[in-house]
């Protein structure tokens, strides 16, 4: 079973509030959100990047093909992998959001 693609929520907001948001105007702040997440996993990559002065892929190859075990490298690339995980995952939520404000 596939997820729907969109989902209807309600908000609860005090009644001065509500009066002065639109839907696109909620949407944004959504949007705005997820972008900075983004960047911030974005921020948080390449700091390894420029650490081990290669690419996230390389580094695993690298962790996983040692013949011994670097604890310090180990604890980076399952840090690192999820920072790349959480990128990705932001990246697509804020594309879907920003669809929704064209």
């Amino acid at each position: 079973m596939s997820k729907p693609d969109l989902i209807e929520i309600r908000l609860k907001l005090p009644s001065d509030v509500a009066e002065t948001l639109s839907n696109k105007e909620i949407i944004g702040a959504l949007c705005d959100k997820s972008f900075t997440k983004a960047e911030y996993y974005q921020s948080k990559c390449n700091e390894y990047r420029e650490k081990y002065k290669t690419t996230f892929a390389s580094f695993r190859k690298k962790v996983n093909s040692s013949k011994e075990e670097h604890f310090q490298e180990w604890d980076d690339l399952l840090i690192w992998e999820g920072c790349e995980l959480a990128m990705r995952d932001w990246k697509k939520k804020y594309a879907e959001l920003k669809k929704r404000l064209a």
